[in-house]
């Protein structure tokens, strides 16, 4: 019965069916979508939403991820037609167009919007047809960041990929060229853009030294790096080139910059010649030849005192110079007048750390601003030798008198003799910070190196000494990372020595001993135990039965290996020893679970320039 009525409709008036039946599913659908809460919201605003799928990278020195990831948001596009119609329709969503990503459908639907270009810098595809496509848009660039060698030319070898942006870019504001050196003459940059680039601030160069007259002036950030060596610029030449972009705000040379020298070009008997970089916020300077070079580029420059440096390098900062007096020290990197160099006062805070490589295989130094914008804080860190940290030459050329707060770090050293950083050596060093307040001594497993700046505090003779001729007389603080090794007894000796010469009100305030954790299982364990008595201590751990319901037992034998005991009774001992004497010390305390060496690093490192000129290079 049922298959004689559908029996007396055609085939074309069966298609008919069918496809007035899907138009009305389609409907349902649509309807049914626009139901949804997030299809209520304005077309304005969720293409904000859209917008901020997207990665957008800085437009100085971007970083891009090694992976196509950052198209994911291409597939919103599969979500319903109202999204696909909106996405489409929305020229600013494809206003940042990748030479390997459908370059075609972003120039097509980006409209007449300004763009941003990556060209070969996240995915290494770029056709010659598209290319010329996308030059020709060169009045829509707001930036291009191009690999330059990673284009593979089929025309005439006179011709390079730089040839292609022949028309102007009125509104380019971010440039970056890469290139090794591939179709380049002597480090000098093609002719580009006709030579029209009003609005560009900020540059990043690769391997080029030199470029057209009327290039690159009223520049806000420059990075170059990897400059042809033998074409690099002489000191006049850069200091030309800084003159002309008077509102720098971030430079950034690595291997690069200055560092050849033309003899002829400076006269020891003049003055020499200042420019002042009045709006610099940071200066990088990575992997110079030599530190000498880098002081004397320092002492052509007048920086004011929100400017931070950042100097890095393993030749630079390691590398030894017998015709020097002061043969391979950090205070080659600063000249002898500093005058100029305003972000060097007031330094209050000084970080000295030496590391083994494994942990930061870059050493260097910087002088930047604390958190709270009162005074400077001085970084140094790498696997420094004593004869780089010659204490003399530190402190005449480091304006250290004003420093209240030092921490040093040593985890890369000899602990029998402390790798040549002897009492000695820090008597030295203490003696040029008389207003040091606060000691940080960072040296799990060194107690030789404890041992030497703990010694250097020790008055000079048995007699009572003036308060002014004490070391550090005003130290109220210090903290010390402790394991089985902390000379609890040496430390409550050299307090007690001071406290013969100065009066109560200038004695150690505090002492703060960071524990270090063998076992991260049994943190809350040593915990409890730290809020319990001595005697309540011992009683609690030799007594399952009083144990915190809420632990697991395998935690309880956990406590009890050979490890934890050795720890414990230390620790314990140690406590005790110090708090007898808290008249001397003052508030004494043992502090676990809190992270050894903290801040020994300007949370600004590693840079941005150190990140992008290293990853370009292919380093891991």
């Amino acid at each position: 019965m049922y298959k004689t009525k559908l029996n007396k409709y055609s085939a074309v008036e069966l298609d008919s069916m069918e496809q007035k039946l899907q138009i009305s599913l389609s409907l349902i659908r649509g309807v049914r979508n626009l139901l949804q809460p997030v299809n209520k919201l304005p077309p304005e605003l969720l293409t904000l939403i859209f917008h901020q799928t997207q990665q957008h990278l800085p437009d100085f020195l971007p970083l891009p991820e090694p992976s196509p990831s950052s198209w994911h948001w291409l597939t919103l596009l599969q979500v319903c037609r109202q999204w696909r119609g909106l996405i489409a329709s929305s020229p600013q969503l494809w206003s940042e167009l990748d030479s390997g990503t459908l370059p075609e459908r972003f120039l097509r639907r980006s409209s007449t919007v300004p763009l941003k270009v990556y060209l070969s810098l996240k995915l290494h595809d770029l056709s010659e047809d598209i290319l010329e496509s996308i030059a020709s848009q060169s009045r829509r660039f707001r930036e291009l960041h191009l690999d330059a060698d990673s284009w593979q030319s089929s025309i005439t070898t006179s011709s390079t990929i730089f040839h292609q942006f022949k028309f102007p870019a009125p509104t380019l504001a971010s440039l970056t060229l890469l290139t090794d050196g591939r179709d380049i003459v002597n480090g000098t940059l093609p002719h580009m853009f006709s030579g029209e680039m009003p609005r560009l601030k900020k540059l990043c160069l690769k391997h080029l030294t030199s470029w057209p007259s009327g290039y690159f002036q009223g520049l806000t950030h420059v990075c170059l790096y990897d400059q042809n060596e033998s074409t690099r610029p002489t000191m006049d030449e850069f200091l030309d080139f800084l003159v002309n972009s008077p509102f720098l705000e971030e430079l950034a040379l690595v291997r690069a910059g200055p560092t050849r020298i033309d003899v002829g070009a400076e006269s020891h008997s003049s003055p020499p010649r200042i420019v002042s970089l009045l709006h610099l916020r940071q200066l990088d300077i990575g992997e110079w030849p030599s530190a000498p070079l880098v002081a004397r580029f320092l002492s052509h420059i007048h920086l004011t005192t929100n400017t931070d440096m950042y100097f890095w390098g393993e030749h630079m900062l390691n590398t030894a110079h017998p015709d020097s007096e002061i043969a391979g020290s950090l205070a080659l990197l600063l000249p002898e007048d500093i005058s100029r160099l305003e972000n060097m006062k007031h330094i209050r805070k000084w970080y000295l750390a030496r590391q083994p490589r494994v942990i930061l295989d870059t050493p260097f130094v910087s002088v930047t601003r604390t958190m709270k914008g009162e005074g400077r804080t001085l970084y140094m860190y790498g696997t420094f030798s004593a004869s780089q940290l010659l204490p003399t030459q530190l402190l005449s050329r480091y304006p250290v008198l004003e420093v209240e707060c030092l921490a040093v770090r040593d985890s890369c050293m000899d602990t029998t003799n402390a790798n040549n950083l002897d009492v000695g050596f820090w008597r030295e060093i203490l003696q040029g910070l008389p207003n040091l307040q606060k000691l940080e001594i960072l040296a799990f497993r060194s107690i030789g190196f404890t041992r030497a700046i703990i010694g250097a505090l020790m008055p000079q003779s048995n007699t009572v000494e003036p308060q002014s001729s004490l070391l550090c007389s005003r130290l109220t603080s210090l903290t010390i990372e402790h394991d089985v090794s902390l000379p609890a007894f040496f430390i409550r000796t050299i307090a007690e020595a001071r406290a013969r010469c100065i009066p109560p009100a200038a004695r150690l305030e505090n002492l703060r001993v960071l524990v270090f954790e063998p076992n991260p299982q049994i943190v809350r364990r040593r915990r409890r135990l730290r809020s319990l008595s001595p005697s309540e201590a011992e009683s609690s751990t030799g007594n399952n039965s009083e144990s915190d319901g809420s632990e697991d037992p395998g935690l309880e034998n956990e406590a009890q290996t050979k490890e934890e005991e050795e720890y414990r009774m230390h620790t314990e001992d140690d406590r005790r020893l110090l708090e007898e004497c808290v008249e001397i010390l003052g508030d004494v305390q043992f502090q676990y679970g809190v992270p050894l060496s903290v801040g020994l690093v300007p949370d600004a490192w590693p840079t941005i320039a150190y990140d992008f000129t290293r990853r370009r290079r292919g380093a891991a």
